[in-house]
C-alpha cells in the first residue's frame, strides 16, 4: 500500500487491495488471547487526490471477523467497516515545541516524509479503532447465570433469586 506522491493527481487515484485474514498478525502479535480473529480477507478501498503536496486519503475497509461473545461466550460472525478521511501532509523540517494545542484539523493529519506514502499503518490502525472493547451477539443476549452458568439465550435456569445484604435490606422498600 504504498504510493509515490507525484503519481498522485489532482483528480485523485482508486486502489482496491484484498489482504488475507492474517495481514494483521504481525501488529497484534502480542495479544495472545483476543476474543476475535479475521475470518476473511480484508477488502480496503482507497481514493487519493493531491493537492499541492497535500495528499487527501479516503478509505473504506470490511473485515468478517468472528467473535466470543462478552456475555454468553458463544462465537458469532460480524462484518466490521470502517470509512475514514485523512490528510497527509509532509513532514516539517523544523522541531516542533513539546506542547501545541491540537485543532480538529490536526486529529485527521498524518505526516509523510520523501516522495513515498506507505498507508498500510494507517488503514491498520483504522481496522483496531474500529474494533468494539467487546463484542457482543445481540442486544437481546441475556449472557450466562451468575450462579450455575447456564446460557440464558438457550435456557432458563432455577436458580434462586440473589440474596440480599442485610444492611441493604431496608433499601427494597424505598419509592422514589
Amino acid at each position: 500500500m504504498k504510493f509515490r506522491v507525484d503519481e498522485i493527481s489532482g483528480e485523485g487515484r482508486e486502489e482496491t487491495f484484498i489482504q488475507d485474514e492474517n495481514w494483521m498478525e504481525e501488529r497484534l502479535a502480542g495479544e495472545t488471547k483476543r476474543p476475535f480473529h479475521f475470518t476473511g480477507p480484508i477488502k480496503t478501498h482507497l481514493n487519493l487526490s493531491r493537492s499541492g503536496r497535500v495528499i487527501l486519503l479516503r478509505s473504506r475497509i470490511e473485515v468478517r471477523v468472528e467473535w466470543i461473545c462478552a456475555r454468553c461466550l458463544e462465537p458469532f460472525l460480524r462484518t466490521l467497516t470502517s470509512e475514514f478521511t485523512t490528510s497527509l501532509k509532509p513532514k516539517p523540517d523544523f522541531p516542533l515545541p513539546e506542547e501545541i494545542e491540537l485543532s480538529p484539523e490536526d486529529l485527521e493529519t498524518e505526516y509523510y516524509q520523501g516522495g513515498e506514502i506507505n498507508v498500510a499503518p494507517l488503514v491498520q490502525d483504522q481496522i483496531l479503532l474500529t474494533l468494539p472493547p467487546k463484542a457482543i451477539c445481540g442486544e437481546e443476549c441475556r449472557g450466562l447465570c451468575p450462579k450455575c452458568g447456564k446460557n440464558l439465550n438457550r435456557e432458563n435456569c432455577h436458580c434462586s433469586e440473589e440474596v440480599v445484604d442485610p444492611r441493604l435490606e431496608p433499601l427494597k422498600s424505598f419509592r422514589v
